[in-house]
């Protein structure tokens, strides 16, 4: 068995000897924290939880299956076990010339198992562009390691591809539509305020969303990771982030928010003007299911995809802090800056929407007045009216300002 030479990560190790490791959180790890192995590390974000995944490094650990209660799908026949790469996930392995596995070595919750284990979502996407794991290995409900039927990976941040890549997670949105849960907007704006409440940023950003905002089952697509069957790209299904489980609760998402992830990964990369952006969203919008296409889907009053964007670079931000990656971190605090600027013209709006409810009230007070004779019926008529055309006229301006979605 060939002898397979680790970067980082030895069993026993100190927190100092792994940061060469791009997954290892360098920015955010306390020094006084446990070592690797003892089975977690403290962070100024909270614990983080670890595995000794170190084994599965060898052909050895791989010719003995564990547990199968502790295995979904089919473990797979390895010939060889080479590092094709790291990232913030963890590590991508080859081993065979048909199969890759990833390795996760920090626990960040169950979403590919599930997927797996899940026969209709499976079914749901057997024909769509997007790779699903043939095994996961996974412990103490945590996905450990996945395999994927794929011998090729690709990224996908140039613009041109990217536009693509938004029409392809239209098509998966709408395979999965009908698994989709209700608007749970008051869980959404809690995330919000937990990963501002961590990162203490001076933002604050809530929205109501609409009915046709709802929550997807999880595949946390990456640009940075994607397969390639033939000539064909897909979408591989991964993991959470370390820095989301860490930062917020493992809730579903709307198909904007992942859409926004992916802009998000582009913008920062490449730069994205507003009709960068208006593509974008457009060649998502027409494959994704009708009703996302709605106008108060997109309304920004209602959220749409500008809270999402914020929900997206907050997420950068926490990535930043967590790898002490400044560049990320000054790109994601320069956007975090205009934020005010948005918030500013909602306030202006919400003032005129205010005025739809003042001018009811009127209307109300007036017919009361008149019932009451303590008016004139004339005086009253010409007030009530007056109060509702004002009130029709607010509504109006109120949601003819509404900012575009791009």
């Amino acid at each position: 068995m060939p002898f397979l030479k680790v970067r980082v990560c030895q069993c026993g190790a100190s927190p100092s000897v792994m940061d060469e490791s791009p997954w290892w959180p360098s920015g955010i790890i306390h020094e006084d924290s446990e070592s690797f192995d003892s089975g977690k590390i403290r962070t100024e974000f909270g614990t983080l939880y670890c595995w000794n995944y170190q084994d599965c490094l060898t052909v050895d650990w791989w010719a003995q299956p564990p547990n199968q209660s502790a295995i979904v799908g089919t473990w797979p026949e390895v010939t060889e076990v080479s590092i094709l790469r790291e990232d913030r996930k963890g590590l991508l392995l080859k081993i065979n010339a048909e199969q890759i596995a990833r390795v996760l070595p920090f626990s960040v919750g169950n979403d590919l198992s599930r997927m797996v284990r899940h026969e209709p979502w499976n079914n749901a996407l057997q024909s769509q562009p997007v790779i699903l794991p043939s095994m996961v290995y996974f412990t103490e409900g945590n996905d450990r390691v996945a395999v994927y039927d794929l011998a090729q990976t690709a990224t996908g941040t140039e613009i041109k591809m990217a536009n693509k890549l938004a029409g392809m997670l239209g098509q998966i949105h709408s395979a999965l539509d009908e698994f989709s849960t209700p608007n749970t907007e008051r869980r959404w704006n809690d995330r919000l305020k937990d990963i501002e409440a961590e990162l203490k940023t001076s933002t604050l950003w809530r929205a109501p969303h609409s009915s046709a905002t709802v929550g997807l089952p999880r595949l946390n697509f990456d640009l940075e990771l994607l397969g390639k069957i033939g000539d064909e790209i897909h979408f591989i299904a991964d993991s959470r982030s370390p820095v989301e489980h860490i930062l917020c609760e493992a809730d579903r998402l709307p198909g904007l928010a992942h859409l926004m992830m992916i802009e998000q990964q582009i913008s920062f990369t490449q730069g994205m003007d507003e009709t960068a952006r208006k593509e974008l969203l457009d060649s998502w919008l027409n494959s994704a299911p009708s009703n996302y296409n709605s106008k108060k889907a997109l309304s920004t009053l209602l959220g749409g995809p500008w809270i999402w964007r914020y929900h997206a670079v907050l997420l950068a931000l926490g990535e930043a802090r967590m790898y002490g990656d400044e560049p990320l971190r000054k790109k994601s605090q320069k956007w975090l800056n205009d934020v005010s600027r948005i918030q500013a013209h909602l306030g202006v709006l919400r003032l005129w929407k205010s005025g739809l409810w003042g001018g009811i009230t009127g209307a109300v007070i007036a017919f009361f007045a008149w019932r009451m004779e303590s008016i004139s019926p004339t005086i009253a008529g010409i007030a009530g009216i007056s109060c509702m055309l004002f009130a029709i006229l607010s509504n109006q301006i109120y949601w003819a300002k509404d900012p575009n979605p791009y």
